[in-house]
């Protein structure tokens, strides 16, 4: 009699996160309820200049993983092994590399399926056992949160800045958009 081997329980949520929020968070809570081991990779896309470096955006994932994820999945009796990499190739490549075939994304309205079709082909083409899971934010008010978005409410000083990222990040995001300046009309 055969034995077959055990199916790989691994996944990798990959994102610029440039800068990480609360909807991000929630997607790397739901994964990590699901799976018993998650890569949390901070990757380069070439069409984004980022605001943040590889380095400020890999501790600002590092800090709210272990001061917001972690709490919360201890709290619903969870465990994952969550970590944090980063990875300037593509995602397929580092999937395979750590024997991790779920790719894991998250869906904002439903639009978002067909910007993110294009990685699920070429993902199936670069790793051959490349899984995608989709997944929508918990709560409802989440479903418009976006990284291009905290970042524009930051660059002009918005009040509604909280809602998007935590207290930790919106005090980065603040400070680096303090930096440049918000831009007024004349």
């Amino acid at each position: 009699m055969s034995r077959k081997k055990a199916p790989k329980k691994a996944g990798v949520y990959a994102g610029s996160f440039d800068p990480v929020t609360r909807g991000h968070l929630d997607i790397i809570f739901q994964a990590a309820s699901l799976l018993p081991k998650l890569y949390v990779v901070v990757g380069v896309n070439t069409d984004k200049n980022p605001i943040f470096t590889d380095d400020e955006r890999t501790e600002m994932m590092r800090h709210e993983i272990d001061t917001v994820v972690r709490p919360r999945l201890k709290k619903a009796g969870l465990s994952c092994d969550i970590r944090v990499e980063r990875n300037d190739g593509l995602t397929a490549t580092f999937m395979e590399a750590h024997n991790a075939p779920f790719y894991v994304r998250g869906l904002r309205l439903g639009m978002e399926f067909d910007k993110e079709y294009p990685s699920l082909v070429a993902g199936h083409l670069e790793y051959k056992d490349f899984k995608p899971v989709f997944l929508v934010t918990t709560k409802p008010d989440l479903q418009i949160v976006s990284s291009s978005l905290a970042r524009e409410i930051g660059h002009f000083n918005g009040k509604s800045l909280g809602h998007y990222v935590t207290p930790y990040v919106e005090k980065k995001l603040r400070q680096r958009m303090g930096e440049k300046g918000p831009e007024r009309n004349s």
